[in-house]
């Protein structure tokens, strides 16, 4: 099965890539691809990095991890980009492979929103990793609980996100203790 990490990684950091080892590490996916999505549909994010700069950072991040790989399918489909679509395409482009998607537990309150999230759920596994600020358990909704693929990972937590570190570059803070090798000379961190 392959592991399909959606995100704007914007910017991409050891966050990211912790929860993508811990999935190959316990043989939940044989392969994780960085799905660099241009724009997602439920957020505006006036900070977004150009996509091409996000996708390299991106390569770079991975450039040495094994079962590892960027997926740039988002980047040539019509925007805004929806999940469902993208698995759509990937499965036709792919049709001997199985895929799940992995989702932070900050998204799964919202997942019911997603377009055609009902074909996702009857269709491919979603592994929700934990994040230090979303606690879900009360919050997981009859709507998501009636998608049986859902699988809560135990992944380590890892305390950095991408907005944190927009914010600290913003402010001329250090940042590269929380990027992967070579994003820091990408975004221009001294």
């Amino acid at each position: 099965m392959i592991g399909l990490f959606f995100g704007s990684f914007n910017p991409i950091h050891k966050g990211h890539v912790g929860i993508a080892k811990h999935i190959l590490d316990n043989k939940l996916c044989s392969e994780v691809w960085f799905v660099v999505s241009p724009q997602n549909p439920m957020k505006k994010d006036t900070d977004l990095m150009d996509e091409i700069k996000r996708a390299e950072m991106v390569a770079t991040a991975i450039a040495n991890e094994d079962g590892m790989k960027l997926c740039d399918v988002e980047l040539k489909m019509p925007k805004p980009s929806y999940t469902v679509d993208t698995l759509r395409k990937l499965s036709v482009d792919y049709p001997q492979l199985q895929f799940a998607v992995i989702m932070g537990e900050d998204n799964l309150p919202y997942f019911h929103f997603w377009k055609d999230y009902n074909g996702i759920c009857e269709n491919y596994r979603i592994l929700v990793y934990p994040r230090s600020y979303a606690h879900t358990t009360d919050e997981f909704g009859a709507k998501e609980m009636e998608c049986g693929n859902i699988l809560r990972i135990d992944a380590p937590l890892f305390p950095v996100s991408s907005t944190m570190i927009r914010e600290m570059i913003k402010r001329g803070d250090e940042v590269r203790e929380y990027l992967p090798d070579g994003v820091a000379e990408l975004l221009n961190c001294n």
